[in-house]
């Protein structure tokens, strides 16, 4: 049975309440419930004999990197009629920017990529072993700097007991205190942007931690959510026979998905839309009285291969901290060749497609419904309290997806809900939250 076929009787299946054979009832209550039965294989039929399709509303979706995708793929699971406005999506290899080195080699929060998968179709690890691709865990990240180097696990027992052979009892201790106050920082960060849309200005986050490390430990713990996500959820690489790879086939697999699921790519589409989602970030604001905001930056990034033969055939994780800043960079052998991404932090180049280099994160812009003329505009964005990181950019297309439906039915289709059941079919929402399931996150 293919992975449409499955969900879609998933999807229909008969609901609690809902006649099935056997039931008695009689008068009004019997005409009520044969007619949404015949409802239910009307949309059957439609789906899966006559090719038809059953619409809930029309969407377009501005944008070309991975909020966009994310929210088009599960509108468009749920019936919605959606447009991609974009010339040059970026999740395609061939396009004019392609987005895959901008993620480098790493796959963070796994989950937010299998949800991903799994509320738009067939399982991910079902759809890599179909392109001979497997999840393995990455080898531990080489971490170095000018004063010294170290080999750093992401299991918080195996990095404290690595530092302790190496600094001492004392640097252990403060390392434990800086990996405590990471995960604080993250439990704070997770509800707001990450299980939840923030709609308007959050409260600020726990005040960052200074605790007197030696380098190259001291650069580590500056980006705490980093830190935090990285032992809470691990490093993860695709890997096949001929060795590891990228993440561009993650990208083609979701990019043929937004084919099956009837997603158009257009950049001047012809029809009206119900809703709108823009996926760009908003230009910097301006001040009479202040300097204009900077836009974020990002690194340089180079992509190079070579015909030597590295030392390690597997992922090589590199982290060098420099006096002018992080240089990162993934390199592995194909069988044939080796691939390098390097991500030049040295050589920061603004990015107004992630947003404004923000004073604070709750000053990032709430992702809230705006009017133009008619239609209903929702602001989603990387610059949105999610983040830039890849997997925050699909939980705020998740998030985006979850108001729009919510915006156009009145049903709540969030995993919180759990009126909508193991099937996954929504029911109308009496009390709506945005609360995006923590099980479901940290598996």
């Amino acid at each position: 049975m293919d992975d449409d076929t499955f969900n879609i009787e998933r999807q229909y299946e008969p609901a609690p309440g809902r006649w099935r054979a056997g039931d008695s009832m009689d008068g009004d209550n019997r005409k009520i419930r044969v007619h949404l039965w015949h409802d239910t294989v009307s949309r059957w039929f439609n789906r899966i004999v006559a090719g038809g399709t059953d619409t809930m509303g029309t969407v377009h979706i501005v944008g070309d990197e991975l909020v966009a995708l994310a929210a088009a793929l599960r509108l468009a699971q749920v019936r919605h009629k959606v447009t991609i406005i974009s010339s040059s999506p970026r999740w395609l290899e061939s396009a004019e920017r392609p987005l895959a080195p901008e993620l480098g080699a790493t796959l963070q929060i796994p989950s937010a990529w299998r949800d991903l998968f799994a509320k738009s179709g067939r399982a991910m690890e079902a759809e890599l072993v179909g392109i001979g691709l497997n999840l393995v865990t990455e080898p531990d990240t080489q971490i170095s700097s000018s004063m010294a180097d170290i080999s750093l696990p992401t299991d918080r027992g195996a990095q404290i007991h690595t530092v302790r052979d190496r600094y001492g009892h004392r640097i252990a201790h403060k390392w434990r205190d800086v990996l405590d106050h990471a995960d604080t920082i993250w439990q704070a960060r997770r509800q707001y942007g990450v299980e939840h849309a923030v709609t308007s200005r959050p409260e600020p986050l726990p005040e960052p931690l200074h605790v007197d490390l030696p380098s190259p430990l001291a650069e580590l713990s500056a980006d705490e959510t980093r830190l935090a996500i990285t032992r809470i959820f691990g490093c993860w690489n695709l890997v096949g026979p001929d060795g590891p790879t990228d993440l561009q086939p993650l990208l083609t697999l979701l990019n043929k998905r937004l084919t099956r699921r009837g997603v158009i790519v257009d950049p001047s589409p012809n029809d009206s839309p119900n809703a709108i989602i823009d996926t760009t970030a908003p230009a910097p604001r301006h001040s009479r009285w202040h300097r204009p905001a900077r836009p974020w930056s990002s690194p340089t990034i180079t992509v190079s291969t070579s015909s030597e033969m590295p030392s390690n055939h597997g992922m090589a994780h590199q982290l060098d901290w420099k006096a002018e800043g992080l240089v990162e960079t993934w390199s592995w052998w194909d069988g044939a060749r080796t691939h390098r991404i390097c991500h030049d932090y040295t050589r920061p180049i603004p990015n107004p497609e992630l947003g404004t280099a923000w004073s604070a994160w709750r000053n990032r812009p709430p992702m809230v419904w705006r009017q133009e003329g008619s239609i209903p505009v929702l602001a989603a964005s990387p610059a949105s309290h999610g983040g830039p990181e890849p997997w925050a950019r699909l939980l705020t297309g998740a998030l985006a997806a979850y108001l729009t439906h919510e915006r156009l039915t009145g049903e709540d289709i969030r995993p919180s809900n759990k009126a909508i059941g193991a099937a996954g079919r929504p029911r109308r929402s009496h009390s709506s939250t945005d609360r995006v399931s923590t099980r479901r996150l940290d598996r």
